[in-house]
């Protein structure tokens, strides 16, 4: 069932709250403080069983793509194991990611030590990283050094069909060179949307360009998400 209220949503995860900064004070008009640090530090850790389902989308033709689902098979104390699904698709797939939404291995993709699109805690606006990783593919061999600048640009509320949720604006540049050809290079250019309320991020954009050309451009929600019961 999709949730539709920030109230709804924290009732249905049973997550509160961090204690500095994240609920409004009441009577209080100074600004909030949105704080986001490790998932190991708080209650809302990533519990087997928790799912997303996402909707993606064309923005270059405004068309709908698929509705993927997210759901958490196995942890460890430095990994997510996701089972991953696609709606009206037959079959499964699993993803690896790190403790911070890093993908690690995703079908006949590896990178090392990460692919460098997820966060990074604490979050903080103005707090900024750098990644330098390689991607192989494990069938083919192709290989790709990458860099991958990010930052905290902002705080602010982002709705989806699952509900209003306060998140971290995350924006991401990376630069994609082939190991074999370094005359073929990617840009990429990422915005994610991290809500601390739910330990995920709720909304993503995704622009790729290949020789200074944009070849796709990409949308991504999250519009309903639960936990085991």
């Amino acid at each position: 069932m999709t949730i539709k209220t920030s109230h709804q949503i924290a009732k249905h995860w049973r997550f509160r709250f961090l204690s500095v900064g994240v609920a409004l004070l009441a009577g209080s008009m100074a600004p909030r403080l949105l704080v986001a640090q490790s998932p190991a530090q708080t209650d809302n850790a990533v519990q087997i069983g928790d799912h997303w389902t996402i909707d993606t989308k064309d923005e270059i033709t405004n068309s709908p793509t698929d509705t993927v689902t997210y759901v958490v098979t196995d942890l460890s104390p430095t990994e997510i194991v996701a089972r991953v699904t696609t709606r009206g698709k037959s079959g499964t797939g699993l993803v690896v990611f790190d403790r911070n939404w890093n993908r690690v291995e995703n079908s006949n993709w590896k990178w090392k030590p990460n692919d460098g699109e997820g966060v990074r805690f604490p979050l903080g606006v103005g707090k900024d990283w750098r990644v330098e990783l390689e991607a192989r593919n494990t069938q083919s061999g192709d290989a790709h050094k990458i860099t991958v600048l990010s930052k905290v640009a902002a705080e602010e509320p982002v709705t989806t069909a699952a509900g209003t949720f306060d998140a971290f604006r995350v924006e991401t540049k990376a630069r994609e060179v082939g190991a074999k050809d370094p005359s073929k290079i990617w840009e990429h250019e990422n915005v994610t949307w991290y809500a601390p309320l739910i330990n995920h991020w709720v909304r993503r954009t995704l622009i790729l360009r290949a020789q200074k050309r944009i070849t796709s451009n990409t949308s991504e929600e999250v519009v309903d998400f639960g936990r085991k019961l």
